[in-house]
């Protein structure tokens, strides 16, 4: 149909949206899922918003904030396992964020040398891709990372990862990658096992 002086006029509604639903991906006893949004948040339901602050080079600090996200902050949202989404209400938000080494983009974006939020062997961090691939929008990530994987920590909880290098444990124990075979020499920024830990090589 074409549009002629004759045609019957049109009516736009315009609604101002007040929410924003993320999708959750349950791994382990929690769900995720990162965001980075051009408009700021005053309430999360059905998750906790953390921004992140790195602790050396291979660790991420995620430090819940309570008062809402700031526009164009990146987050991590953590949820109870099986729990489907997050639920983003749009408002003022005075959370501090200061010095949060989350990043993000608004659209779909070429994969370069970020390290973006995912789950390997059952262990939830940021880690690289593979080349080619796109980062979605809306989506938070880490840049300037000397390593190829950035362990993730949350406030008041344990990891399992441990920086066995380090310590003052065996360090000439055999170590082992995450099949079970030992290797001769870690790699920096791989995950290990040395004495039953799991770490991080640096």
């Amino acid at each position: 149909m074409g549009w002629g002086e004759d045609a019957e006029a049109s009516q736009w509604y315009i609604v101002e949206a007040t929410d924003v639903e993320v999708a959750l991906n349950t791994a382990g006893d929690a769900s995720y899922a990162t965001a980075y949004l051009p408009c700021s948040v005053s309430n999360v339901q059905g998750a906790t918003a953390y921004i992140g602050k790195k602790q050396g080079e291979n660790t991420l600090r995620a430090t819940a904030i309570e008062g809402g996200i700031p526009a164009n902050t990146g987050v991590i949202l953590k949820g109870a396992a099986n729990e489907a989404k997050a639920v983003l209400t749009l408002g003022e938000a005075t959370s501090d964020v200061q010095n949060n080494a989350l990043n993000g983009t608004l659209v779909e974006k070429d994969y370069t040398n970020e390290l973006v939020f995912g789950v390997k062997n059952n262990i939830v961090g940021f880690y690289s891709m593979t080349t080619g691939k796109k980062i979605g929008a809306n989506k938070a990530y880490l840049t300037g990372a000397a390593a190829q994987a950035m362990k993730l920590v949350f406030d008041g909880d344990v990891t399992g990862i441990e920086n066995v290098l380090g310590e003052a444990a065996d360090t000439n124990a055999p170590i082992y990658d995450l099949t079970g075979r030992r290797v001769m020499k870690a790699v920096k920024g791989g995950l290990y096992i040395q004495n039953g830990k799991k770490f991080i090589a640096q």
